[in-house]
């Protein structure tokens, strides 16, 4: 499947390209992931049914998981009666995560995807899974 990036508006900045995980798996109920609060973020969209979801569909991604999943290395440091699990049974680490969107909305945050075959200036995430090569 071709790369599909998600754009939107965040406390009046544009963020682009951003990476979608769980892309078409939530009839495109999408949340904004931040990573780190520092100077420069890393800003992920993911299509979950809560923020709780969300943090477990990032926990069990293959290529990003690892920014919260606590290495086996330091699991010594963490109390496993006082610890966030993940999916699989990981300890996770979320200290520097944000979650941004409106629980109450169909489309928690707003933002659009883009990629080849979507109109230039993309689609909805609600619309995604219905769309075809037309739209």
């Amino acid at each position: 499947m071709t790369q599909i990036t998600a754009s939107g508006s965040f406390h009046g900045h544009d963020l682009e390209d951003l990476p979608v995980l769980n892309l078409g798996d939530w009839f495109g109920k999408t949340w904004l992931i931040e990573i780190g609060g520092s100077y420069s973020p890393l800003f992920l969209v993911v299509e979950a049914d809560s923020f709780c979801s969300a943090i477990e569909e990032l926990a069990d991604n293959e290529k990003y998981g690892h920014l919260i999943t606590v290495a086996d290395e330091d699991l010594g440091d963490y109390d496993p009666n006082d610890c966030h699990y993940g999916p699989s049974g990981q300890i996770l680490e979320l200290d520097h995560i944000m979650i941004h969107g409106d629980e109450q909305s169909k489309m928690p945050w707003p933002c659009r995807y883009h990629g080849e075959g979507l109109t230039e200036e993309g689609v909805l995430p609600t619309a995604f899974e219905h769309c075809d090569d037309t739209c």
